[in-house]
């Protein structure tokens, strides 16, 4: 019987003046009670909320205040919604919303409820759209007056009868993996699973999980040979003849490259590159936005790579560029170079290689589908995901799921972090099956490995045992490359690391779910006294010793940090205290020393018998997937340790004037925290010295038309460059807006004025705004400030962690463009929303580096002139990146709103405006906004 055939469902959703049950009304409910086979019954009744219905309330849903005079009041519409039910489970898109409603207007406690949104999540993996009108149009469900409370039932109930024929789809092994997970977590979806698994009692019998190394997945290909470099004697150079052949073939290959227009920037950054992958040495290119630089350099590279049996690694830091380079660009620039040379399709290999954590640990699922512990629904949901995601996945790469950030915790307990996973063997590496193993393989065997600057760097600090040898190296995206650096580089340890370390490992009062715990139970796999597991328990004993030790010294520790940060920080509200030479002179510090020292040897001892224990697992003549999962632990674990110790080592202990070294505090408790004074002589050293070409690129490299900043932020040697401008016409695509009676930031009425401004400027450019801020404070103020104004105008404000993360905020932008979005450090580059869609971009202020940075303060203190040298041109940067954001092709028209007057009344001002390309500029007072983003935008000749 396939699932969810016999019951009757009844699917309801409800429309409402507001989102708070508590303080809101219901004004609408609509029902359809269904079976499998069909629609049965529908309800609709009006409901007279006894409040005014808001605008954008009325302005959604098409009800008015006059359209309810008439109706019944919410208890009994409710009543008669109660009747109708009749008790049969509740279908609902969120169904908990529509639930705390009907219970609120006095409703009778329902019975079961399921919720479409929930078991969506489940079995549609990779979708990261699961609102009601993207769901139904993923399943194939017409969804017509969408916000009317009985079609989006109708929709809900069509979407529940899809998503049951999906659980009819679910291969055996899914379907039991579902049922089994729903019965640990008590999950109200438990019933569905259930009924369909006991629907194939007439199936083979089969174990609940196929045998380790299975999966009940089919038999993988075999692993690819690796690519033989170095293979020719002599290189076959590509020169600009090459060159301009590769564009040729280009212009006549629209089957390939359909939007190919001949452009003098690329094809002179295009034989920038051949001749630097030829002759060796660094190259930095500035390219414009539109220049087409992803398609100039890989010409060039691929077929260097081609002719030579050569490798090429391109990386980049944001994931939209990645996604673009592997689907879109490397496939056709590929193509094309074996068409050009006459090569067989498929000749050129390439592949994107991603950090380990991105992977599906095969190991680490089994043993979390062995496990009987209970879980929670929200557990049981991401384990859920992976089940169903497993049947298609060829891969195991997150970025195929959809995962919340709150169910980010989740995938990290089930992915391949372990350094030494591969080393082990286990039994999915040795048949092959390991995602990890296959990715790795898959990149030794590509000419062009395409990663990111974290993976990158993360190679580099392991003396290039991450990634396969690579002679050329392409770094686009490039002005990211020494904040990403920095991070890599840099550590952190206090009180929320020591104590996490100690919970791993485990003392001798809280073992049992710990590495110590895990010992000893290995400990008693052979109850033979003189079984060679039976030593494990004696080193049980040890770790959790090492574990106590630490933990005695945590309060030391955390009282010293404190104290010393209560002393310096200069300001309540940023408990931050750099650690200057004249700062370790003081008397406080000694108490931090001490403190520091005796934590650091006590974490030492505990890496150390964290290592022991490894060892004698790793010695175990017995295998098996519980004492691999133990191995990796520690293993992992260990790592954790030893790196807490030596971070209080070089922090605390030496004063290291290459280390920059700062106390900070929050919720969780206190830190030391170092980072490298300069990166760039390391990026040198470490990542540059092995590579016979590389190449940085970005849209924004100069500042002031020099090189000089960011060649020496990311450690290239002597460098020749490249400054290619954009093909695009600003003077007809863009208009610089600056206003000239506006308060300066610091000033009191700032904020009251620039929300003045950014409102009229809103309605007049109708919505298709952008407004970039530089902190999160000020977003909220702006969005608190603004909501209540634009919705009047039906202009939907979005802010940035408020309403949505960025791709969610610029998915409606450009789906509604009638929105303002209020974004952060994450807008000013990588948005990418091309047409009217955004035809105002407004800055909040200029994009100045926190002076009280301690990174920023240290770096800045290197030069002569610290803000000429080095805050201003950071700065300049930025304001450029987010200028970016507007003309995103040559069709694009919009509006460079700057709300500081600081461009117009301080000498640097001009420092920024200059830095823009050559735009049609306007200064204006506050008053005259709104008429000169009118004429632009809608000129009266167009």
């Amino acid at each position: 019987m396939p699932a969810g055939l016999a019951p009757e469902y009844v699917a309801v959703d409800i429309e409402t003046t507001g989102l708070d049950a508590s303080s809101d009304r219901i004004i609408e409910i609509g029902a359809v009670r269904f079976s499998r086979e069909g629609v049965i019954d529908r309800f609709q009744t009006l409901v007279r909320p006894g409040v005014p219905i808001p605008p954008g309330i009325r302005l959604m849903t098409s009800i008015r205040d006059e359209d309810v005079l008439d109706a019944p009041p919410p208890a009994q519409a409710v009543s008669q919604f109660a009747v109708f039910a009749g008790g049969r489970p509740l279908v609902g898109h969120n169904v908990a919303f529509d639930l705390g409603f009907l219970m609120e207007a006095g409703a009778p406690m329902p019975g079961p409820s399921l919720d479409t949104y929930e078991l969506a999540s489940v079995l549609l993996p990779t979708s990261d759209r699961l609102d009601l009108a993207s769901l139904a149009s993923a399943l194939g469900v017409e969804l017509v007056d969408h916000h009317r409370a009985l079609p989006d039932a109708e929709a809900t109930a069509e979407v529940m009868r899809a998503l049951l024929d999906r659980i009819d789809a679910l291969s055996s092994r899914a379907l039991r993996d579902l049922a089994a997970l729903a019965a640990r977590a008590q999950w109200a979806l438990a019933p569905l699973f259930e009924e369909a698994l006991a629907a194939r009692s007439g199936e083979a019998p089969q174990a609940a999980l196929a045998a380790p190394g299975t999966l009940g997945r089919p038999a993988p290909d075999p692993l690819p040979p690796p690519l033989q470099l170095g293979a020719h004697d002599e290189p076959r150079l590509v020169d600009d003849e090459d060159v301009e052949r590769l564009f040729a073939e280009a212009g006549r290959s629209p089957d390939l490259l359909p939007r190919f227009e001949a452009r003098s920037g690329q094809a002179a950054m295009a034989r920038a590159v051949a001749a630097n992958v030829a002759h060796a040495g660094h190259l930095a290119v500035e390219a414009g936005t539109g220049t087409g630089k992803s398609l100039a350099y890989l010409l060039p590279a691929l077929l260097h790579a081609l002719r030579n049996d050569d490798r090429v690694v391109v990386s980049t830091q944001t994931l939209n560029l990645q996604e673009q380079l592997a689907a879109r660009d490397l496939p056709a620039t590929a193509a094309l170079v074996e068409r050009a040379e006459g090569a067989a399709p498929g000749t050129l290999r390439t592949t994107v290689l991603k950090g380990r954590a991105n992977y599906l640990c095969l190991e680490r699922w089994t043993q979390s589908m062995e496990s009987t512990d209970e879980i929670t629904p929200a557990e049981a949901r991401v384990l859920g995901r992976v089940a169903v995601w497993l049947d298609g996945t060829e891969r195991g790469e997150v970025s195929e799921l959809y995962l919340r950030n709150d169910e980010r915790p989740s995938w990290r307990a089930l992915s391949a972090d372990s350094n030494d996973c591969l080393a082990r063997r286990c039994a999915f590496v040795r048949e092959g099956t390991c995602f990890l193993q296959r990715a790795r393989a898959e990149a030794a065997a590509a000419h062009v490995v395409i990663v990111n600057h974290a993976l990158l760097l993360a190679n580099a600090a392991s003396d290039d045992q991450v990634l396969p040898p690579f002679h050329h190296l392409v770094v686009d995206e490039a002005h990211r490359l020494e904040a990403v650096a920095t991070n890599q580089f840099s550590g952190a340890v206090g009180v929320p690391e020591l104590n996490a370390i100690v919970e791993e490992a485990g003392t001798t009062g809280r073992a049992s779910a710990s590495l110590a715990g895990a010992l000893r139970t290995a400990a008693m796999l052979d109850p033979m006294p003189l079984s060679p597991l039976a030593g494990l328990a004696a080193l049980a004993d040890d770790v959790a010793t090492a574990a106590a030790r630490v933990e005695a010294r945590v309060p030391d520790l955390e009282a010293a940090l404190l104290g010393y940060i209560e002393e310096f920080a200069e300001r309540d509200d940023e408990p931050r205290v750099s650690i200057t030479p004249g700062r370790r002179a003081q008397p406080l510090w000694g108490d931090v020393e001490e403190a520091a020292l005796h934590a650091e040897l006590a974490v030492d001892e505990l890496a150390r018998r964290l290592d022991h224990a490894r060892e004698a697992v790793e010695a175990q003549p017995t295998d098996g997937p519980a004492l691999d999962g133990l191995r990796a632990g520690l293993a992992r674990t260990r790592e954790e340790a030893a790196l807490a110790a030596s971070t209080l080592r070089e922090a605390v202990q030496r004063a290291d004037p290459e280390q920059i070294v700062w106390l900070s505090a929050d919720a969780r408790g206190p830190r030391v925290r170092v980072a490298p004074l300069d990166v760039g002589p390391r990026l040198t050293d470490e990542l540059y010295a092995r590579r016979d070409s590389v190449l940085a690129t970005s849209a924004t490299l100069t500042s002031g038309g020099s090189f000089d900043y960011s060649v020496r932020g990311i450690g290239l040697f002597e460098p020749d460059t490249l400054d290619v401008g954009s093909p695009f016409d600003y003077r007809r695509a863009a208009l610089v807006l600056a206003v000239e009676d506006i308060p300066e930031p610091e000033a009191p009425g700032y904020a009251m004025a620039a929300h003045d401004v950014l409102a009229a400027a809103t309605r007049a450019a109708d919505g298709r705004t952008l407004s970039l801020f530089t902190s999160h404070g000020g977003v909220r103020s702006a969005a608190d400030a603004l909501r209540g104004r634009l919705s009047v105008d039906d202009i939907a404000v979005l802010a940035h962690d408020v309403d949505g993360g960025p791709a969610r905020l610029l998915r409606s932008l450009a789906t509604r463009p009638r929105s303002l979005v209020l974004g952060t450090a994450s807008f000013w580059e990588g948005v990418d929303v091309r047409g009217p869609a955004l035809s105002l971009l407004a800055v909040a202020r200029l994009p100045f580096p926190v002076p009280t940075d301690p990174i920023h303060a240290a770096r800045a203190g290197q030069y002569e002139d610290p803000f000429a040298e080095y805050t201003l041109p950071q700065a300049v940067l930025r304001f450029r990146q987010g200028f970016g954001r507007l003309i995103r092709s040559a069709e694009d028209r919009g509006v460079f709103l700057v709300l500081d007057r600081r461009v117009l009344s301080r000498d640097y001002g001009s420092t920024f405006l200059d830095a823009l390309p050559d735009c049609e500029r306007l200064v204006v007072p506050a008053s005259g906004v709104p008429g000169a983003i009118a004429d632009w935008l809608d000129p009266p000749d167009a």
